[in-house]
């Protein structure tokens, strides 16, 4: 349990560090064709950057934006050329796109563009979260500019503001259209979780929060989770379905984690380091999967030798995030951190 007198300032969130890792393994099982059960993965961790985004710069705003490109851009990149040079040297492995050199450098800016059939997305399929938030890291550093105190409220107008034109204005170009998708509203509610979570934090301190918030935190995750699974057959969801049916689930989801840790202080080691490899395991587990679909199991339709394909699927995944964090997410990144930061 959380000591009390400690300020909320000064909290290490363990539970929502494990949420991040339990919901990265939500985004594997999507990408195991007979399952697609976990897109709702990525609403939960917009939730929890806007949650947390607020929460680090509530005292510390030095180098907000390079802390944030120090830790994404990297593996980001790495996984970016690398997908550029499997379609170079395998032209046939991807549906939708191909290796033109303008897609690349699109990619690497962040510029949204059709890749083909109308698809709006990066070069890395699944990179196309990193783009969005990307644009609400700045967005976010220019409503700190403008003003400290009211930089959540200054952002989540901004948010507003894109959102609306794009779906106001006529024929509007492909840089709004993908940046004002109404997922981008979640993560307004991850702000709204964090002036929730602060208020409860404030009760908690003078014992006003009730009792039985120590089962709700546990008891809203073993429910959220499978009530989002029942959703799949909604995967598709656009326009503003996408943000009440999963946004507002998932800041809920986000509140119980952070319920959880103030009553429950001691998480499981392996879901918290889960958790630190979360961005890598988002990022690098595609490409194993969709070979060991390909050219190992068949994951199609459920069968044992499909069942056992997951299992060695969560272990590739998890066994090469976990490099990747220690090489890149801490080693590269931590040498470019002592380079940059001073």
């Amino acid at each position: 349990m959380i000591d009390k007198e400690i300020n909320f300032h000064q909290l290490h969130f363990d539970s929502i560090q494990a949420l991040r890792g339990i919901t990265a393994l939500f985004i594997v099982l999507e990408h195991i064709r007979f399952l697609g059960c976990g897109a709702f993965g990525v609403d939960i961790f917009f939730c929890i950057s806007g949650f947390m985004i607020m929460f680090s710069t509530h005292t510390d705003t030095r180098y907000f934006l390079r802390k944030r490109l120090i830790r994404i851009l990297p593996l980001y990149y790495l996984m970016t050329i690398g997908t550029y040079l499997l379609l170079v040297l395998f032209p046939g492995m991807f549906q939708q796109t191909k290796a033109e050199p303008a897609f690349l450098s699109k990619s690497l800016l962040f510029l949204p563009f059709d890749i083909g059939n109308g698809a709006i997305q990066p070069l890395m399929r699944i990179g196309w979260t990193v783009n969005c938030e990307i644009f609400f890291y700045l967005l976010f550093l220019l409503s700190m500019r403008i003003s400290h105190k009211f930089r959540g409220l200054i952002c989540s107008l901004f948010l507003l503001g894109v959102i609306a034109a794009a779906h106001l204005v006529p024929a509007p170009p492909i840089f709004l259209t993908f940046y004002g998708n109404p997922v981008m509203l979640e993560f307004i509610f991850g702000i709204f979780c964090y002036y929730i979570s602060r208020r409860l934090y404030r009760r908690y301190q003078s014992g006003k929060l009730p009792g039985f918030c120590s089962f709700l935190g546990i008891g809203g995750l073993l429910a959220g989770f499978p009530g989002l699974v029942i959703t799949k057959n909604y995967i598709n969801v656009l326009g503003f379905y996408r943000p009440l049916i999963w946004g507002l689930p998932a800041m809920v989801i986000v509140l119980c984690a952070f319920l959880t840790g103030l009553y429950h202080d001691r998480i499981p080691g392996p879901l918290v380091r889960l958790g630190d490899i979360s961005f890598s395991l988002y990022l690098v587990h595609y490409y194993p999967v969709m070979l060991l679909d390909r050219f190992l199991f068949d994951f199609s339709a459920l069968s044992p030798w499909a069942f056992l394909g997951v299992t060695v699927a969560f272990a590739v995944s998890t066994g090469l995030s976990l490099i990747s964090w220690r090489l890149i997410e801490k080693q590269f990144s931590g040498w470019l951190r002592r380079k940059l930061l001073h």
